[in-house]
């Protein structure tokens, strides 16, 4: 019975330490460099779930029966499939017993754990016939999201939108002892997109206090498609978009953090001008479907052209999935708000008009993507000509999803605006001191110095 017994003991005792926690803590970093791949995922061959790196590169992740191979992934990196073997797991399970017989007041061991240093190489990135090693990252990415919209463009064919704006105007002046709101513009327009033709924005409705042409220099502004169109109006200025082609030959795009949001993983790139004249800031991008979630841009408006004399612009855009249906799903995402936000300056000979302040932000209703041919069944509220729709209850839906601020409402309210014209809105206010700057401006807009434009879109 003696020899049963201890064979019945030995093999309690071996499963009772193949039965203790084994786990994989390793640390995700560049072969080439060293750093850390926050972000870089690790999951079990075979199994759901997995881990994610944090921020040093390291991770931790539980291995229920090894020999397990481990997958470890990270964007713009060759896959690593990392195996580990039976004894070292065997070596883990008896470190772990180890800690557990040295401190008995653990009631919660941690088990063993297998330790390991996990370096991915770049992936080069294969173009046609050409074969691309020495690109950043970064760069390998945006050729990917590249490839990819041209895709989605032909796939989605075109989509229509309904639009509520508001542009806010503030006059900053050398007087101003604050910021004075002295102009509102709401807008609704219906938006349409079509493969070669571009998007496309009808201003079917429009209020503007004071009433008028628009400020000459700080205009509504239409929206623009930054992920589908090769070139972006921008205050009066055509940009390279950053999504065109041969974005690469105007931009570059280099890596920077990971984020985990609403069950999605995002990849967020810096975007950094090759010469002037463009745009520079940080682009968000949806992981695995490679299209454009938030961008942040800024417009380089070092070169002005007469009587500008600084214009400083900034434009946010928020996209969303679309259900385009069949193959395409949700992997479609269109704009759903626009901001643009920023200050010109005009000189004229003699004086300066006051710094203006602008802030527009457009958001976006049922947006409908759908196949060509179908542009009849996006189901547009909006269908009514240009100017057949007034006063300000027509804005009612778009003002509950954009409330008004303060400054706006005072605008909205103002009687003082909506007996002035833009030129005497834009004099400086008096009795600060300044007397002759003050009367030298009064003189150069009562001698009729226009500063409304021809009426935008």
């Amino acid at each position: 019975m003696r020899p049963v017994f201890l064979a019945a003991l030995v093999a309690l005792v071996a499963g009772a330490a193949a039965a203790q926690p084994v786990r994989l803590e390793a640390t995700v970093v560049d072969a080439e460099t060293g750093a850390p791949l926050a972000g870089a995922t690790a999951q079990v061959a075979g199994q759901e779930g997995g881990a994610s790196a944090d921020r040093d590169g390291r991770l931790s992740l539980a291995l229920p029966a090894p020999p397990d191979t481990v997958v470890v992934r990270f964007v713009g990196y060759a896959t690593a499939q990392v195996v580990v073997t039976a004894d070292e797991a065997a070596a883990a399970r008896a470190e772990g017993a180890g800690r557990q017989d040295a401190n008995r007041q653990d009631a919660n061991p941690r088990g063993g754990a297998v330790r390991r240093t996990i370096r991915l190489s770049p992936a080069p990135f294969v173009l046609g016939e050409v074969t691309v090693t020495d690109e950043p990252p970064g760069e390998r990415l945006w050729r990917r999201l590249l490839a990819r919209r041209q895709s989605l463009a032909a796939r989605l064919g075109q989509y229509g939108a309904e639009a509520y704006g508001r542009l806010l105007l503030t006059r900053d002046g050398p007087t101003d002892v604050r910021p004075f709101p002295f102009a509102l513009t709401e807008t609704l327009s219906n938006l349409s997109w079509g493969r070669g033709g571009g998007l496309r924005e009808e201003v079917v409705a429009r209020r503007r206090l004071p009433e008028g042409g628009p400020f000459e220099w700080a205009r509504m502004n239409p929206v623009p498609d930054l992920y589908f169109e090769d070139a972006l109006a921008l205050d009066g200025r055509s940009i390279p978009s950053i999504t065109r082609p041969d974005a690469l030959r105007y931009y570059a795009f280099r890596l920077g953090e990971t984020v985990e949001a609403d069950g999605r993983r995002y990849l967020d790139l810096a975007v950094i001008p090759r010469r002037g004249g463009l745009v520079a800031g940080r682009v968000r991008v949806v992981d695995t479907l490679l299209v454009i979630a938030e961008a942040d841009l800024r417009l380089d408006a070092a070169r002005t052209a007469a009587p500008v004399d600084a214009l400083d612009a900034s434009y946010r855009w928020r996209y969303e999935p679309a259900d385009a249906g069949g193959a395409l799903g949700d992997s479609a995402w269109l704009p759903r708000r626009f901001e643009r936000e920023g200050a010109v300056t005009v000189r004229v000979p003699g004086t300066r008009v006051p710094t203006v302040r602008f802030q527009q932000t457009s958001v976006l209703d049922l947006v409908l993507p759908g196949a060509p041919g179908e542009a009849a069944d996006l189901r547009r509220r909006y269908r009514s000509p240009r100017g057949v729709y007034t006063g300000a209850g027509v804005y009612r839906a778009g003002r509950r999803a954009l409330p008004l601020d303060s400054l706006e409402v005072a605008v909205d309210t103002s009687d003082r605006v909506r007996r002035s014209t833009l030129a005497e809105l834009l004099r400086p206010q008096e009795g600060i001191g300044f007397g002759g700057i003050f009367a030298g401006v009064s003189r150069l807009l009562g001698a009729g110095f226009d500063v409304e434009g021809d009426d935008d879109g």
